[in-house]
Order: structure tokens, then C-alpha cells, then sequence
């Protein structure tokens, strides 16, 4: 019934989810999705097809738009945007840590938000990002905000325009400069 690893395919899980959702929380997500950030190589599902859609045909569109791992992980980005994240994150079977991500979805997307909360060297991340992922002004940009949370937060603006070789590299900068916390969430 919920976002689940290995039970049925994603099309299956994405029309659960957008059935689960409720009729008002049905439009907010579609309102949420035709502004959610994309990939580069994407491009937004027009309000014309979004606006009349039933679960079945928005669940339709994200497969169609995006495939179905990229779908299910832009599901999983909308639904956290509405506050609705416990329909891709918990009940039964959900898996060990009682989580649902997609096993496609990369690192740096799945565990965003404790990214966010624990990452503090957030400029030696910077550095290691400078020249490949990030231009100086957006590295500016980023150092500009006052706390670290604010400064990861800056950063997660861009990811979502990432390709995965870009958030390889963040992984890469992550693990150097937080090894006991990449660690701690890859549950090694």
C-alpha cells in the first residue's frame, strides 16, 4: 500500500501512493509537481495535463515524463514538499529502517534532510565541489548563509538539476569529510 522497496513495480506504487493521498492532498501535489525541480535532461509536465488528471493518468504522466526510477524518486521529492513524506517512508514491510526510498535513488537524495541537519564542514565540502559541480558564484552564494543547516540547504537548491555524476561527487566530498556519518546512514 505504501512507497515499498522490491514488493510491486514502481508504476503500481506511484498510483498507491497518489491514491492514498486524498482529494486536496491530490491537488496540492499536482500543484507541487508542475514546479518541482528537475533534471537537466527533463522537462515539467504541462498544468493542461496535470490539472483534469486522476491518480491513474498522473501516475501515467511521471512514468511517462520520467521513467519510472526518476518518477518515483520526483514523487518522493513532491510528496515531502506537501508534507506527505510518510506515504513514500513508512508502513509495513518498509524494510529495516522502516524507510522507503527507491533503491535507484542516489545517496545524497536519500538522506537529504539528516544531510541537512549533520553535515557542519560545509566548506571544505565547497572546496572539493569547486571547478567540477560548483562555479565560484554559486559557491559564494552558498557561503553567504549564516549557519551550516542554511549553507546545506543553499546546496540542495542545485541538486536537483545534478546529474548522478555530480552527486557522485558530493558523495565522494561527503565521505571525505563526514566518514562516520556517511557511514552511520549507509548503515555500515
Amino acid at each position: 500500500m505504501y512507497l515499498q522497496q522490491g514488493r510491486i513495480s514502481e508504476r503500481n506504487l506511484l498510483l498507491e501512493a497518489l491514491d492514498d493521498l486524498g482529494e486536496d492532498n491530490f491537488k496540492r501535489f499536482k500543484n507541487k509537481l508542475r514546479a518541482a525541480p528537475l533534471e537537466e535532461r527533463y522537462k515539467a509536465i504541462s498544468w493542461l495535463q496535470l490539472e483534469k488528471g486522476d491518480p491513474v493518468d498522473v501516475s501515467n504522466l511521471l512514468i511517462s515524463h520520467y521513467g519510472e526510477r526518476y518518477g518515483v524518486e520526483v514523487t518522493v521529492q513532491v510528496l515531502g514538499d506537501i508534507n506527505q513524506r510518510d506515504l513514500a517512508e513508512s508502513g509495513p514491510g518498509a524494510g529495516p529502517a522502516g524507510r522507503w526510498i527507491p533503491a535507484q535513488q542516489h545517496f545524497v537524495s536519500q538522506h537529504r534532510e539528516q544531510l541537512i541537519q549533520q553535515v557542519m564542514a560545509v566548506d571544505g565540502i565547497l572546496d572539493s565541489l569547486c571547478g567540477s559541480v560548483l562555479d565560484l558564484e554559486q559557491i559564494q552564494s552558498i557561503r553567504a548563509e549564516r549557519s551550516s543547516m542554511e549553507k546545506m540547504r543553499k546546496l540542495y537548491e542545485l541538486v536537483p538539476k545534478w546529474d548522478n555524476d555530480c552527486k557522485d561527487r558530493l558523495y565522494q566530498a561527503l565521505k571525505e569529510k563526514h566518514r562516520p556519518l556517511v557511514e552511520e546512514l549507509e548503515g555500515i
